[in-house]
């Protein structure tokens, strides 16, 4: 798999368990763990090369381990 290729899986894989739970884009950018819901829509469109912070983050906000994002 190429590096693009990865991102973009990242991406839907952050969307789709996202989704699942009932969480907009909006929700994500509240609480302990905010990011920015802009933030969020780029790495889903795979439009960003998420940090490790915005990996750590958005974990915290679905409920689930990083490596379970990175699981793609």
């Amino acid at each position: 798999m190429e590096y693009e290729e990865f991102i973009r899986k990242l991406g839907q894989k952050i969307k789709e368990i996202r989704v699942s739970k009932g969480i907009t884009q909006e929700a994500m950018d509240e609480g302990t763990y905010a990011i920015s819901y802009r933030t969020v829509q780029d790495i889903e469109n795979g439009q960003s090369h998420p940090s490790v912070r915005s990996i750590f983050k958005i974990a915290k906000q679905l409920k689930v381990r990083p490596k379970d994002l990175l699981d793609v």
